[in-house]
């Protein structure tokens, strides 16, 4: 085991794989420390900013957590304090540590940083870039995924589900594919191990409805209805 927790000192709070980050110091979750040493190679956003690092031969993302819809127009990015391990920060790297060890492709968990203050915390992530991959979303807005490819997508999605994960997001841009075809599901803020299995079809009917909305969307978007049968093999045959 790796994992390793500390403090900083002044409320600060790091949980961390030691192995991937020995050096690692508070500067490593400041986007103007990145961009100081000319490091951020990209960005991404959604309710915040992600940023893509190099550090040494490393590729890394760095996520702070930020609420969306109406409560993050008032709230931002503080959230209710009720200990370190129900901060979203500590529950998403100790279930991206568990699926992991369960042989699933996701991010590889780097460290997770919690600041308290008083009553309410803030939070960042850092896990490893996926290296030589894009989102399903970019994907799709160029070029049509082959039957086989929409059959490995059910497939990864029944293995998350058989290992009992609940994705509360599961939509088009959580869903990365590598150049060697080999499917990743991303973003498990607000995750969580469930039992049972009615939930497994809200999931499924959540990201369908991301594919409906996306071809809505955008005049070139290859996907059709004729693909759904192709994802469903994959998801019932794993």
């Amino acid at each position: 085991m790796t994992i390793k927790q500390i403090s900083m000192g002044n409320g600060h709070y790091v949980m961390m794989d030691s192995k991937a980050a020995p050096n690692l110091t508070l500067d490593w979750f400041d986007p103007v420390y990145w961009a100081n040493l000319n490091a951020v190679t990209g960005q991404a956003k959604g309710r915040g900013t992600t940023l893509f690092i190099q550090v040494d031969n490393q590729a890394l993302v760095l996520r702070h957590y930020k609420r969306g819809g109406l409560p993050g127009k008032v709230l931002s990015d503080q959230y209710l304090y009720a200990g370190l391990e129900k901060t979203r920060a500590f529950r998403e790297f100790r279930l991206l540590w568990a699926m992991r060890e369960q042989g699933l492709c996701v991010p590889h968990p780097i460290a997770v940083h919690v600041k308290r203050q008083g009553c309410v915390y803030r939070g960042d992530l850092i896990t490893a870039m996926i290296p030589h991959s894009e989102d399903l979303h970019a994907v799709l807005c160029r070029q049509p995924l082959s039957s086989k490819q929409w059959h490995a997508v059910g497939k990864a999605v029944a293995r998350m589900h058989k290992a009992g994960v609940y994705h509360h997001d599961l939509n088009v841009r959580n869903i990365m594919v590598d150049t060697s075809g080999k499917v990743w599901i991303i973003d498990f803020d607000r995750c969580r191990f469930r039992q049972g299995d009615k939930w497994k079809s809200q999931n499924i009917a959540r990201f369908l409805r991301s594919l409906e909305k996306e071809k809505a969307k955008y005049a070139q978007f290859f996907w059709q209805n004729a693909h759904w049968a192709s994802f469903l093999e994959g998801l019932n045959e794993a």
